[in-house]
């Protein structure tokens, strides 16, 4: 639901006359008469609260929402300071609160109604700085009970739910299995490190899964027995499902267990003839690529469980299809994060205590890592790009099997046995080049997910001779860059990079000869589309280049006309 723009205000109260405005608000928006501007800032105040906490809206001063008849309703607001108004919400909430404050115009009493346009919040809960939360219900603004007040802030990680107590439970109800499953665990990847050398005791405290005398929620979720998980934390449960084709199902498990004992479950799974391995040489050496490389959907899996929401009821789904893994938790982005800034976001984990129990057992390497370590194996393996899917409820994340291309795998492992390591942004780049004829530097931008001038330092970079990856045409911010025709050789063909490259410049001065001689005369749109030069500002530059050198003293072509309206024709004609 999208919050109402002023035109939306303006076309709802045409309808005043046959309505009264309570029965126009909804849960984005509401409408308050005008008393005085010290009382209503008060009220808007509340109300920024109340809808940041919630989906956002806007709140209409200067109509009564209980009288009929607009002529009777409008009567406008005065007296106020825009800017007064925004100061004073943005100082008297906390987090603070930036709302958009405006005039409307409106022919009826004041002739200005007061709006203030409130975002969804990014942080809840808010607060006023008096200690009063509301969220919006309905068209209601209710105050925030304890138990919704505690779940929201676990929710968007302002507490770390993980951390806290369980009630009712000590250590001495841990499973002891769990524990030295988690030993086991750690042995394998660090032998050496000082908590194996711990007492039980003093290995769960190093873990926090004990704090004090009581057993955190990180401790239920790793070291938990069954039932006692399935009755306190009935939440956990994480569901796999194996859907080798669109109709039938082969395996359809619901665990509710230690978050421990579901990961050596996933790789068990992913360890057997249903993940299956293709084998392709590259020089005297063998490379397998599985349909799913096992660490990354260690990795996916290890994710999904430790930032979901657990105040959430839902479950954690992992949907295993031939050609694709769909792996959903509960709970959208928090901190900052979003779909556009997923590759760059520091991470933000939404429980602390757990994300810290899976670095102690060496399960993840560190704190940020775990996108890349997605990203980077999928691509090297010449596989799709994996594709994140968010909303305020769930994120959801497709990694891709299907075909993949030997021809990407191949170049990256010979990179790799001769030292050379491109990075994630390499790999992306080269991804999105196997499939378009060049990357302009805006392109490059969106996909890398950085500014512009930090999109052309990477490519840049690959466009150095010690790396020779890349090929630039142009010399301003809108340049573009080709394969470097080794790579290319390698990675598309030889037709293909011959293709990309377009028409060589040596016949450039004849294709447009023939051109004009057809035509009459030549643009430099037309000179960009027939030699290929592509739409940019670069291209277009380069083209008047050529277009004046050929009509210069000794050339074949004439201008005519200037600026935009300029064409060329033959000498004589």
């Amino acid at each position: 639901m999208t919050i109402p723009t002023n035109d939306d205000i303006l076309r709802l109260l045409d309808h005043l006359d046959h309505s009264i405005a309570d029965d126009l608000e909804s849960s984005i928006l509401d409408f308050k008469p005008w008393d005085d501007p010290k009382g209503d800032m008060k009220v808007a105040i509340e109300y920024a609260v109340c809808f940041s906490n919630a989906d956002g809206g806007v709140v209409v001063f200067g109509v009564s929402d209980k009288t009929l008849g607009r002529s009777e309703a409008i009567h406008g607001a005065k007296g106020y300071n825009l800017d007064t108004w925004r100061r004073g919400i943005f100082d008297r909430t906390n987090p603070h609160i930036q709302a958009e404050v405006e005039e409307l115009n409106v022919p009826e009493g004041t002739g200005h109604l007061l709006i203030v346009r409130i975002p969804k919040g990014s942080n809840p809960p808010y607060g006023t700085s008096q200690g009063l939360f509301k969220q919006r219900v309905g068209k209601n603004c209710m105050p925030m009970d304890p138990a919704s007040f505690a779940s929201m802030r676990a929710s968007t990680g302002a507490v770390d739910w993980s951390g806290q107590p369980v009630p009712g439970i000590i250590p001495e109800d841990l499973d002891p299995l769990e524990i030295a499953r988690a030993r086991a665990m750690l042995r394998s990847k660090n032998p050496e490190s000082e908590l194996l050398k711990m007492s039980d005791d003093a290995f769960l405290r190093g873990l926090e899964a004990v704090r004090g005398d009581s057993v955190t929620n990180a401790g239920l979720l790793l070291f938990g027995k069954p039932d006692i998980i399935s009755d306190l934390c009935p939440q956990s449960q994480v569901h796999y499902v194996h859907q080798p084709t669109e109709t039938k199902v082969a395996r359809n498990d619901l665990w509710r267990v230690g978050l421990l004992q579901v990961i050596e479950k996933i790789e068990s799974i992913f360890s057997g003839p249903i993940n299956p391995e293709e084998e392709i040489s590259v020089g005297l050496f063998k490379l397998r690529i599985p349909a799913f490389p096992l660490d990354v959907v260690r990795e996916v899996v290890l994710n999904a469980v430790t930032h979901r929401d657990y105040t959430n009821p839902g479950e954690v789904l992992i949907r295993h299809a031939a050609s694709e893994l769909v792996v959903t938790s509960p709970g959208g982005f928090i901190g900052g994060i979003t779909l556009q800034n997923i590759l760059r976001h520091e991470s933000t984990p939404r429980n602390r205590t757990l994300a810290n129990a899976f670095l102690k057992l060496r399960l993840v390497e560190s704190a940020g890592t775990g996108r890349r370590k997605i990203f980077i194996p999928m691509l090297e393996y010449g596989k799709r790009m994996p594709r994140y899917e968010a909303d305020g409820s769930q994120v959801t994340l497709h990694i891709y099997d299907g075909t993949f291309d030997h021809a990407m795998a191949s170049l990256v492992a010979r990179w790799h046995g001769e030292g050379k390591d491109i990075g994630l942004d390499g790999l992306i780049v080269l991804t999105y080049l196997k499939d378009h004829r060049f990357i302009s530097t805006a392109d490059a931008a969106d996909l890398l997910q950085l500014d512009r001038d930090d999109a052309i330092a990477v490519l840049d970079t690959m466009n150095h001779p010690s790396r020779g990856i890349l090929e630039r045409k142009g010399h301003a911010k809108p340049a573009t860059y080709y394969l470097a025709k080794t790579v290319a050789n390698d990675l598309i063909g030889k037709v293909a990079y011959s293709s990309s490259k377009g028409i060589d410049a040596a016949r450039y001065a004849e294709l447009v000869r023939g051109f004009v001689q057809d035509h009459g005369s030549i643009t430099n749109r037309e000179c960009r589309q027939l030699l290929g030069l592509g739409d940019t500002a670069s291209a277009q530059v380069e083209a008047s280049r050529y277009l004046r050198k050929w009509s210069e003293e000794g050339g074949f072509l004439k201008a005519e006309g200037i600026g935009s309206q300029r064409v060329y024709r033959l000498w004589g004609s």
